[in-house]
């Protein structure tokens, strides 16, 4: 399991409190399985629209890429959150607060599935972007995928939750769902994404997006 440093999650604390927008936080989740049909590597982006009781209400595909989607797609509609929050728009007070309400949020969930083979060109449908991203949830600019570990002997799939700054930088990660072969893989690839950063009620804020990355048993030797 991935950890920060001791003074990371104090300034990144610092930093989401000092901002009155809460993105809504991953609470239960399902994972998809490594697909052992899949003759190639893939990307899955998913935007998720969550309720003010913390659900997902719809999962709207943003990049598919067959037969990756499908099992993405029923596994995060199983997600539930602590909801996000924000300074009530109606800036009624309590004392010296402004009341704060739960508000409806976007969350990015983004799956990366690298091809089977190591060292030869693989088969397979190539990513397709369909749609495109609403600006309340962060959306990857660049994207870096992991190498396979070379002590990996299996298959395994990671889930981090990504921390993203009003710069689009990545400010922390943790490991969310860990498949301890590939954390630190997994984890170091991440860390180099690019953001556009989200927007909510206008103003850019931090936010987490959640990402998997898949990694198929190695086929083709080493």
């Amino acid at each position: 399991m991935f950890s920060t440093s001791s003074i990371g999650p104090v300034l990144l604390a610092t930093a989401l409190a000092a901002q009155s927008f809460q993105p809504a936080v991953l609470q239960t989740n399902t994972i998809p399985g490594v697909s052992m049909a899949a003759v190639g590597g893939g990307e899955v982006f998913l935007e998720l629209s969550v309720s003010r009781d913390g659900q997902v209400t719809s999962v709207r595909p943003l990049r598919t890429t067959p037969p990756f989607t499908d099992m993405v797609v029923r596994a995060v509609s199983n997600w539930s959150f602590v909801p996000a929050e924000d300074d009530a728009e109606r800036a009624a007070t309590e004392g010296d607060k402004l009341a704060r309400e739960r508000i409806e949020t976007k969350v990015l969930a983004v799956a990366m599935y690298r091809p089977p083979a190591l060292y030869t060109g693989t088969i397979g449908e190539l990513p397709r972007t369909i749609a495109q991203a609403s600006e309340d949830s962060a959306f990857p600019l660049m994207t870096v995928m992991p190498p396979y570990p070379p002590r990996a002997l299996d298959a395994g799939l990671a889930l981090l939750q990504v921390y993203v700054g009003v710069d689009g930088l990545v400010n922390d990660v943790k490991v969310f769902r860990s498949a301890p072969a590939f954390d630190s893989a997994a984890t170091d690839a991440v860390r180099q994404w690019r953001f556009r950063p989200a927007v909510v009620r206008g103003r850019p804020v931090s936010t987490i997006v959640y990402v998997m990355f898949g990694f198929p048993a190695p086929i083709g030797g080493r």
